[in-house]
């Protein structure tokens, strides 16, 4: 058999597989797969081993990624509130885009006519649980799981906590039954506060800081004294946003710990392979001084979150697809059997997953408040500031310029570049409904 066909079959047994278990025609196993979507707190994409950071220490993220399929491109929209937290989670569990998202997400019930993710699983089925954070979460859409905890704050055992609750919970499961099982630790957030063995992993002075590092971000974009940017002294110093850095990657590892402890259950129990595993955050942030920041208020890549898929039929592998967090619901829904409801916005992964697809969408929007918006095609990538009456604009080129370090905007060589991607802006604002006439 040659390598190409012996591919081609692997490729058509994944697919089966994934349609089968939806269909629940394997004997003996539950009619569904159970799905766990773990949520972290503020986590940048490259805080994964595997995902090549050759510093932090993630042992167990790297051995999901190793059987999973990463989104190298996974977004959350943005926010028109700096605790973009807030919008990030609403949009995920009503699969709906930024301004379409119901307001008053703190409220305890869900405004008529809105469907939950945990709703529409448990319309099939499904037994739920939900184990997070209370403040900046969708308060309505935590409260629509059969087993809904919520916490108030940070402690150093918080990642531990509800870890704790997560492996109750899978304690108390049947055979017969499938389960969601939604985890929302509130780390690695700050105040980062890790137990001092993962603290003792890290020595701030060997840490290496990204490229696009900076002092100062280089002109006003509109929100730098949000308290996130007041965490560390101006101007940023290497030595300083290296402490930061450590504190950060320490809060990761203790979160990674706990990641195996709840995949470890899963694995002793006989879930495994009956068990889909998400791994994301709501966005990420510049902790360590990229472009001169520290928080997640920004358009960069840095505010990108991990985003990676494991479990039977799941296909080793990655993808550059442009995709949004609430791209996740219509797809646990597909992986689910579950009917993906007619408002939501989101479009599945699966078919990108199994390779049926290379992507769901040509460009994609972010936006924060009223000052910031990006689009960004599959290679460049257009931000427009609009702070006390001035524009500013940055046009990057992120194949050869990752870090958005050179702004091409004003070089003449890439007008019409600039000139499409602001056409794109312009449409991908009046499809998603902004409200802002930027």
């Amino acid at each position: 058999m040659t390598d190409s066909l012996q591919s081609w079959w692997l490729r058509l047994l994944a697919v089966l597989i994934v349609v089968i278990q939806a269909r629940g025609l394997i004997a003996g196993e539950p009619r569904r797969p159970n799905v766990v979507l773990i949520l972290s707190d503020d986590q940048r994409w490259d805080t994964i081993g595997a995902l090549g950071n050759p510093e932090i220490r993630t042992p167990n993220l790297d051995q999901l990624v190793s059987r999973g399929y990463h989104f190298k491109n996974a977004y959350c929209m943005g926010s028109m509130v700096p605790a973009v937290c807030l919008p990030s989670r609403t949009m995920l569990i009503t699969g709906r885009s930024l301004w379409r998202i119901p307001e008053k997400p703190n409220a305890k019930n869900a405004p008529a006519g809105v469907s939950l993710l945990p709703s529409v699983l448990k319309s099939v089925g499904y037994r739920s649980f939900h184990s997070g954070k209370a403040g900046n979460a969708c308060r309505y859409g935590n409260a629509a799981f059969d087993i809904n905890l919520e916490t108030e704050g940070r402690t150093e055992a918080s990642a531990t906590e509800h870890a704790d609750r997560a492996i109750a919970f899978l304690g108390d499961q049947d055979s017969e039954t499938p389960f969601f099982l939604y985890l929302a630790p509130p780390v690695p957030h700050d105040p980062r506060l890790a137990p001092r063995e993962f603290g003792r992993l890290y020595e701030s002075e060997k840490l290496t800081l990204s490229k696009n590092f900076m002092p100062r971000h280089p002109f006003d974009n509109g929100e730098l004294a949000v308290r996130d940017e007041l965490l560390a002294p101006l101007p940023r110093t290497a030595p300083e946003m290296r402490e930061q850095l450590a504190d950060y990657y320490a809060s990761v590892s203790h979160l990674d710990h706990e990641v195996g402890r709840v995949l470890a259950e899963l694995k002793d129990r006989g879930l495994e392979d009956q068990t889909i595993v998400i791994y994301t955050s709501d966005q990420g942030l510049a902790v360590g001084g990229r472009h001169g920041l520290m928080g997640k208020q920004n358009l960069y890549e840095h505010v990108k979150p991990p985003l990676v898929i494991a479990g039977p039929g799941i296909p080793q592998g990655e993808s550059n697809a442009l995709v949004y967090l609430f791209d996740l619901f219509p797809t646990i829904c597909d992986l689910a059997g579950a009917k993906v409801p007619e408002e939501v916005e989101g479009r599945s992964l699966l078919p990108v997953v199994l390779g049926r697809k290379a992507g769901v969408r040509e460009w994609l929007l972010g936006a924060y408040r009223e000052c910031q918006r990006m689009v960004r095609d599959e290679r460049w990538k257009l931000i427009v500031y609009r702070v006390g009456g001035v524009t500013t604009t940055q046009l990057f080129d992120l194949e050869s310029d990752p870090e958005e370090i050179v702004n091409l905007a004003d070089d003449l060589r890439f007008a019409g570049k600039r000139v499409e991607l602001e056409s794109a802006l312009k449409r991908a604002r009046a499809e998603y409904g902004d409200p802002v006439d930027f």
